[in-house]
């Protein structure tokens, strides 16, 4: 029993003489009848209780709300990655059947003459445009060529030229990955693809991908881009060679954004990768051993051209940004443009392109990561100034 509830039965127990005996002859009561003052102090501590009553969730609330006003002030944070356009893998898939039913047509119902034209005059232009001592003469009139043959053949209807752009890109993702597996660029891949081995040696879009077979001379590689970006890049190349810019040609938005998102994440640098064609080991030897009279790697001329490289990857970023955006209106250009920006050291400028995501976007997914790009960026502007 506790206290409280001891001295409140002692108060209903009825006032007798004290006694220095207990009942029945029993020892006598070892603690007196409380006195008066004793018994006006229970009713102060029910009383203190009282005005306690309900404390635990008072402090709870208060608690909640303090410590979402702290996460609500933004923190200057380091701007990182660009935001990545996001690709409906449904709306992927069902392009990709489409295409994979017009090249099984093709293949199997055979094309018009016409358009079997337009498809040879298209290879003869790729074989011009992977001949690296071209002149721009020869890609000119190559390219003549294929518009002369795009009328004729497109006189057969939309679907069979449709069809034969759906044949042709199916072999040249098997030439790619043929050349993924050996190393070597076949004809069919120059044919249907240009330089195109040499656009991933330039850019790095290349990663070794162990040895290729005995005797082939060639060494595995890995292209960067998955299957969406490389059809969407031939398809987009395709139709810019035609002269093609119409529905039902093109590539739907679904494709534009698994393109876009891999050239955000692997920019164009123009940067020579002939270390590409050496095997890793070999790599490895002329990272670390610079040739004698050459600048080494961690060299102020070394560290000057990475920045310089650096530099072109964010413009070319801000390029394909806006290009996006104007594809796609639900991708945060603004976001987006304000880290790059950042990145290329112009704070007030990218303080700039935060506040117009805020302005656009008050609420949403990015809105807390913006305020506290937009604190670090002014932190920065404001570090320059002074």
């Amino acid at each position: 029993m506790s206290r409280a509830e001891s001295a409140s039965v002692k108060r209903r127990e009825p006032r007798s003489a004290p006694s220095t005996r207990g009942p029945a002859g029993g020892l006598p009561h070892l603690l007196p009848v409380p006195a008066r003052g004793v018994e006006a102090r229970a009713p102060e501590r029910r009383g203190l209780r009282r005005h306690l009553e309900g404390w635990e969730p008072g402090l709870v609330a208060v608690f909640i709300a303090g410590s979402a006003a702290i996460l609500a002030v933004p923190r200057a944070v380091e701007p990182a990655e660009v935001p990545l356009p996001l690709a409906d893998a449904r709306a992927l898939t069902r392009v990709r059947d489409a295409d994979v039913a017009r090249a099984r047509e093709a293949e199997q119902l055979g094309l018009d003459a016409e358009v079997r034209a337009l498809g040879s005059a298209i290879r003869a232009f790729g074989i011009v445009d992977a001949d690296a001592d071209h002149t721009e003469a020869e890609l000119l009139a190559a390219r003549k060529r294929v518009l002369e043959a795009a009328g004729p053949a497109l006189a057969q209807g939309d679907e069979a030229v449709l069809r034969l752009r759906a044949y042709q890109m199916s072999s040249f993702v098997r030439e790619v990955r043929r050349f993924e597996a050996t190393g070597e660029a076949s004809d069919e891949l120059r044919e249907l693809g240009g330089d195109f081995p040499g656009l991933l040696r330039r850019n790095a879009w290349l990663s070794a991908g162990g040895a290729g077979p005995r005797g082939g001379g060639g060494e595995a590689r890995r292209v960067a881009m998955d299957g969406a970006a490389l059809g969407a890049l031939f398809k987009k190349r395709w139709d810019a060679i035609v002269g093609l810019r119409r529905a039902p040609f093109g590539v739907a938005l679904d494709e534009e954004r698994a393109l876009y998102k891999f050239l955000l994440s692997h920019p164009l640098s123009g940067r020579s990768a002939q270390e590409l064609a050496a095997p890793p080991a070999a790599e490895t030897a002329a990272r670390l051993e610079p040739q004698a009279g050459e600048p080494g790697p961690r060299s102020p001329a070394a560290a000057l051209r990475a920045a310089e490289a650096q530099r072109a990857e964010e413009h070319y970023r801000l390029k394909k940004i806006d290009e996006l955006a104007a594809l796609d209106p639900a991708y945060p250009r603004h976001l987006a443009r304000g880290i790059a920006l950042y990145r290329l050291g112009k704070f007030v400028q990218s303080a700039d392109a935060f506040r117009s995501h805020l302005d656009h976007h008050p609420d949403g997914a990015h809105t807390l990561r913006a305020q506290n790009y937009l604190r670090a960026a002014l932190e920065r502007a404001s570090e320059e100034r002074f």
